[in-house]
């Protein structure tokens, strides 16, 4: 039986295009995830925003994420609309929206909303309050490292140790769920995830905050001053589209 041989320019070729196919990002389709949501789930918009901004390569994935941000904390201003303001400032397409945004999360205290009663804490500065939200928001899509690695520094566990009694079971629950998720998307409660956002933006949280309390922070040039009756447009400008149909946000799920 003879046998032929394949010319290795031939192989060669092959072997590239296999390697290139590898190395081409799989684009995912959210779309039927988007058309499932519902807006008496508001927790499920910011869930899949921070699973879309964890992915996103383009910058309509990320105006996307902003968009179910945006949703989420319109929906619900009393349980997520700090939070929604603080993950909008780490897609913000400038320092300054990201500063106002970050303002926006420390002036929400509980009268117009928040994620709930937050005790006083030491302030910290911005770049710790946002590593901080970057790797809990990361534990919370499936990709750990970022807060293995807070974990791992003493100071980073001092830190959280300041918010032990928000977290459920603590530090010790958080590093152990850490661990055991360290390859897949933790199975979080709805109240797990909240006391998570509590952290986050308590981080940010002062009694009564003003405008140049805010800047303190972040050594920012000074911010135009933002009427508490505008947050709602700093999370969401526009109409409230909380549905998605064949690829548009429309009021109603009747499209």
């Amino acid at each position: 039986m003879m046998m032929h041989r394949v010319p290795l320019g031939i192989l060669l070729l092959l072997a590239t295009s296999v390697l290139l196919a590898a190395a081409m990002p799989v684009e995912i389709d959210w779309e039927p995830r988007l058309e499932a949501l519902d807006p008496r789930s508001p927790m499920s918009y910011f869930e899949l925003g921070e699973e879309i901004a964890d992915a996103a390569d383009s910058p309509e994935s990320r105006e996307l994420a902003r968009r179910l941000f945006g949703i989420a904390g319109r929906i619900d201003r009393e349980a997520l609309g700090a939070s929604a303001a603080l993950a909008l400032a780490t897609l913000a397409p400038d320092r300054r929206t990201a500063a106002r945004l970050r303002a926006v999360a420390a002036m929400q205290d509980g009268r117009r909303g928040s994620v709930g009663s937050l005790p006083e804490r030491p302030r910290v500065d911005t770049t710790t309050a946002m590593a901080v939200s970057e790797a809990f928001g990361g534990f919370r899509t499936g990709r750990t490292s970022k807060l293995r690695d807070l974990l791992d520094d003493p100071e980073g566990i001092r830190l959280l140790e300041q918010w032990d009694e928000t977290l459920p079971g603590g530090v010790a629950w958080l590093t152990e769920r850490s661990r055991r998720s360290a390859r897949s998307r933790p199975d979080l409660s709805e109240s797990e995830v909240l006391a998570m956002l509590r952290v986050e933006v308590g981080l940010l949280h002062a009694q009564k905050p003003t405008w140049s309390s805010v800047l303190d922070l972040d050594g920012d040039e000074p911010l135009l001053e933002i009427p508490i009756e505008n947050i709602d447009e700093m999370i969401l400008d526009g109409e409230l589209l909380p549905y998605r149909r064949n690829g548009r946000w429309v009021a109603s799920p009747d499209g």
